[in-house]
């Protein structure tokens, strides 16, 4: 897929002065964020805007198509939507949005063997571009000849650790979900086989077999 993504649903929301910035969490392999709830934090209305939309069929349109550019541009396998690795990333954005704690999931706590990224920002004030973008502008610190845990420009792995999830040559599946709490957006996206192994880089082509999972893909 090519062509720009964005162009096709508009501009994307602008980031406002005094709104609580897009949080992206860290790669996967690296430790949580958030030891305790967050504070509130305003809504929409209070900054005079509109709230985005929110539509499951949405959030699978721009989330396949946005990563599967990227994908595309470097000449990997498209990733497919599962339904499963959905519903158990779902399960996990309701447990944040009910504790109003940002941070990864334990792994043993899914459902599916994956790959994680997160983020967290104001409720209603992000489109899916805006969530999905901040993963894909990690690219500007990406070091494409480095190894895991030498990948980022910025010294730091985890500066690129959402994307090089998505675009981690051996990874075949995603599935994403978004739950609303009272103060916060959290999106989970949830990926099969999950990438970021250390000693490898993510367009690596990996001699071992794949791990075999049925999923629910659609």
């Amino acid at each position: 897929m090519s062509g720009g993504l964005l162009n096709r649903f508009g501009p994307a929301r602008l980031a406002w002065a005094g709104v609580l910035l897009a949080v992206a969490g860290q790669g996967d392999a690296a430790p949580s964020r958030g030891a305790g709830p967050l504070p509130p934090a305003m809504p929409a209305s209070y900054y005079g805007m509109e709230e985005a939309a929110r539509d499951d069929s949405l959030l699978r349109e721009v989330a396949l198509g946005m990563q599967n550019e990227e994908r595309e541009s470097l000449g990997l396998a498209p990733l497919a939507w599962d339904s499963a690795l959905a519903a158990d990333a779902a399960r996990y954005a309701r447990e944040m949005a009910r504790t109003n704690i940002f941070r990864h999931s334990a792994r043993t706590s899914r459902a599916v063997p994956s790959g994680e990224n997160l983020w967290m920002g104001s409720r209603g004030l992000y489109d899916y571009e805006v969530m999905l973008g901040s993963f894909l502008d990690e690219k500007r610190y990406f070091r494409r000849s480095g190894k895991l845990p030498d990948l980022s420009s910025t010294g730091r792995w985890e500066d690129v650790g959402h994307y090089t999830q998505i675009i981690w040559r051996g990874t075949r599946k995603v599935g994403c979900a978004l739950a609303e709490g009272p103060s916060y957006d959290y999106l989970v996206c949830r990926y099969f086989p999950a990438g970021n192994q250390f000693g490898m880089g993510p367009l690596d082509r990996d001699p071992a077999t794949p791990p075999q999972f049925a999923g629910g893909e659609e």
